[in-house]
């Protein structure tokens, strides 16, 4: 077959080369009829190919398929019936004549049987014959060639033949139709994105139109809409959601045109576009289903003679059913890129997949694949990045599935890659390391993602300002590794959550001075100690494993909680200097001292190695109301101090008669009194009145380390309390840091601008402002105003 193609176009080529494929056309001449003998309701036969003999000079079709010379017969016939019906000529239907003809003899029947008889048997007036001498429909690399040469003869009832015409038409490459069809236009596409069928079908129109200038109209029938081109894309066969099935007439001015695609859609209407051009199209939406259907075009004089113009040869299927969407779609990463695979739904007509990427799951994607396999593999994924993916289905139609979700992939660094300088966003899955001090600054979020490996040099550290997450999973935890550096420093304003993290040879693993961290399900092994709390703040330590380690916990301040973890093999487990903290729950034993005091502690629940008091390994003032005779969570819990069941109801009502007990004890001026009381009570419920308290209560004892760290404490916990805002000015003021009580005080007078106190700080500070060699010397009335401010803060 391809040697025989070959040679076709070579043959083509060589005729080309000479000069064209075919001699000039002789001018048809107009054949002259009686009216009597012209018939009026015609039977268009099928059109048939003349077999030339081999030593024939006639030029011989190019017809490479079987189905191409049916297409071309078919067109043919019709467009010769839709000239004729424009001519006044009563054409049989399509269908009628061709049951009629199978009745005749499954061979050659029909074709042995005389004119007068075919008319008779088809009810018909007449006969149309087309003998095709020629056709061609070929598309090459080198050029594309479409030509027609047929023949028309029109026979009466009485046998008599009426005329015959015959004519030609052709397109080569990228030339218009030869005939007024192309100056016509049609609608706009570039000739070689067509379907090789419809370049064919405007060549036969082409043919068609040359072949009704010289044909005889019927004096029997009316005028009809006179019609130039109809031009069409029913070609594309198949349309899919989105996909247009568009018409172009080009025809009489003032006419009333619209076309239907069978009886799906009907009277689709064709505006007049510009004169004596009518144009329309129909969108395919979604739901839509239609199958060989043909398109009829209906075109309208205003005294109501209309015209009917069958586009035959093509039948349209309108698919406006989405194919499924794809099932569980995965993906693997590695240092060759990213290869995605997913399950195949069942579906019928699936023609392949379509692989879409973002670099953002809002934003814009683009193409990157269409397969025909369940899988996909992109070599072009820069490592330590994010890259967002979307599969969809295509049909035959060239519908694509709906939109099901994103899949986020996250590309790791393979390579090891050097963190620097302050860091913010998301860290992604990978090999990282830090050689210098850095930071997460603060309004910043830096995340560390699961299955991350930082490994810390010399002088390597991260000190946190802002909010820092590294938080694991079971399969993939974050392992940040040490050669006895300090690892991070959360310092006050900072906040810190470590999970399902890894720490190995840090000399001090985590600090924190005075912000917030929360630690839960965290290894830690090696160095001075695991975690240290040097400063006022919160923490929350839960299911911590500590072995190896000089000291397990430090805990110098504030308020948090230990528990479900365990402290092994340690210098120190717990070593505790101050704050208030739970240890609930934990397996501390088979260290040297297994909890060591400075200050007091009560401790509960825990396993401490041994059932034996004097076998605890505790040093220091520590109170241990009871023990586990076995690891947590399997040891059974040892009463050592009975109390009574703590209940809520319980718990709130010893909040209260501390808080009355410290505010009275603080208006009789037993100060002393009053700072026992608050300070439990600070511990068993965050209440303004009692930071308050408690802050007026040390200001009076003059402690300003512990004032300074309550203060900072409640104003953190009720940033909008105005009255702590005002103490806290005060106590500035005593420390004599001018600067920063004048930003607190603003801040407080943002709070509330007409309190009156603030005001009168306002004006204190106004007289500060005024310098010294310019001030008058204090009246009376300012030392008053000085002394009114002091004793308006005592009375709060």
């Amino acid at each position: 077959m391809m040697d025989k193609h070959n040679f076709i176009i070579f043959l083509l080529l060589a005729v080309l080369a000479l000069g064209g494929c075919f001699a000039k056309k002789t001018t048809q001449a107009v054949q002259y009829t009686e009216e009597e003998a012209i018939p009026y309701k015609i039977a268009v036969l099928p059109a048939e190919y003349i077999k030339h003999a081999e030593n024939s000079t006639e030029h011989k079709s190019v017809l490479v398929l079987d189905d191409d010379r049916v297409f071309v017969a078919d067109i043919v016939r019709a467009a010769i019936s839709n000239q004729l019906a424009g001519k006044g000529f009563m054409p049989l239907q399509k269908d009628v004549v061709d049951n009629i003809l199978a009745g005749l003899g499954r061979d050659d029947g029909w074709r042995k049987m005389s004119d007068v008889e075919l008319c008779r048997v088809l009810g018909a007036d007449g006969i149309v014959k087309t003998d095709i001498y020629s056709a061609d429909m070929l598309k090459a690399l080198a050029f594309d060639l479409f030509q027609l040469d047929a023949e028309v003869m029109m026979y009466n009832a009485a046998g008599t033949l009426v005329g015959k015409w015959r004519d030609s038409a052709s397109k080569r490459r990228i030339s218009v139709p030869t005939g007024i069809i192309g100056l016509a236009g049609t609608i706009v596409e570039e000739v070689f994105s067509d379907p090789i069928r419809r370049q064919m079908r405007m060549v036969v129109y082409d043919w068609a139109w040359n072949m009704a200038q010289v044909l005889p109209d019927s004096p029997k029938g009316a005028k009809l809409p006179e019609v130039i081109a109809v031009d069409t894309n029913v070609d594309n066969l198949l349309f899919g959601v989105g996909q247009r099935v568009a018409v172009r007439v080009d025809a009489e001015p003032g006419l009333k045109c619209s076309f239907s695609i069978g009886d799906f859609k009907k009277d689709i209407p064709l505006p007049q576009t510009s004169q004596g051009v009518y144009e329309g199209f129909y969108v395919i939406a979604e739901g839509d289903k239609a199958s060989n259907k043909t398109l009829m075009v209906r075109m309208r004089k205003a005294n109501g003679v209309d015209r009917l113009w069958i586009e035959s040869g093509s039948l349209i299927t309108v698919d406006g059913e989405l194919p499924p969407i794809p099932e569980t779609i995965e993906y693997r990463t590695g240092r060759d890129g990213v290869q995605l695979y997913w399950l195949v739904p069942v579906a019928a007509d699936l023609e392949e997949f379509v692989v879409e990427k973002g670099n953002d799951p809002v934003g814009e994607f683009e193409t990157v694949a269409q397969t025909r396999t369940p899988e996909f593999v992109d070599p072009d994924v820069m490592q330590g990045t994010t890259v967002f993916y979307r599969v969809r289905i295509k049909d035959k139609a060239g519908n694509l599935s709906p939109l099901n979700g994103i899949t986020s992939v996250i590309m790791p660094q393979f390579d090891e890659r050097e963190l620097f300088g302050e860091l913010s966003g998301v860290l992604v899955k990978g090999n990282y390391r830090i050689a210098f001090p850095v930071s997460v600054p603060e309004g910043s979020k830096f995340t560390i993602q699961s299955g991350t490996k930082i490994r810390f040099e010399d002088k390597g550290r991260v000190d946190v300002y802002g909010e820092l997450e590294s938080i694991g999973e079971t399969s993939g935890p974050v392992r940040l590794e040490s050669n006895s550096t300090e690892g991070f420093k959360i310092v006050p304003g900072g906040k810190a959550l470590f999970s399902q993290c890894e720490f190995n040879g840090f000399s001090k693993a985590v600090t924190s001075a005075g912000g917030f961290i929360e630690i839960r399900s965290s290894s830690f092994r090696g160095g001075e100690y695991a975690v240290a709390v040097t400063e006022t703040g919160n923490y929350d330590f839960k299911g911590l494993r500590i072995s190896s380690v000089g000291n397990g916990l430090v805990l110098s301040a504030g308020n948090g909680s230990v528990v479900r973890s365990s402290i092994t093999n340690c210098t120190q487990g717990i070593e505790f200097r101050g704050g208030s903290v739970e240890i609930k729950d934990n397996n501390i034993f088979d260290n040297e001292r297994n909890i060591v005091a400075t200050g007091k502690l009560v401790v509960s629940d825990n396993y401490l190695g041994s059932a034996s008091l004097g076998k605890l390994k505790l040093e220091g003032d520590i109170l241990v109301k009871s023990i586990l005779d076995a690891p947590y969570p399997h040891g059974r819990r040892i009463v050592l101090i009975d109390d009574k069941e703590i209940t809520p109801e319980v718990l709130e009502k010893r909040f209260a008669e501390l808080k009355d007990l410290g505010v009275n004890a603080f208006h009789g001026q037993h100060y002393g009194d009053a700072y026992q009381a608050l300070s439990q009570a600070v511990t068993m419920k965050d209440d303004r009145d009692i930071y308050l308290y408690l802050s007026y209560t040390l200001l009076a004892l003059g402690d300003d380390m512990a004032l300074s760290e309550i203060l900072h404490e409640g104003i953190a916990k009720f940033p909008y309390d105005v009255r702590l805002h005002q103490l806290n000015v005060r106590y500035l003021l005593n420390k004599g840091d001018i600067k920063q009580a004048r930003q607190v005080l603003d801040k407080a007078l943002l709070l509330s601008p007409a309190d009156s106190n603030l005001l009168y700080m306002k004006d204190y500070f106004e007289h500060l402002a005024v310098p010294a060699e310019s001030a008058p010397s204090q009246t009376g009335e300012e030392k008053a105003s000085e002394e009114k401010v002091k004793d308006s803060e005592d009375e709060e």
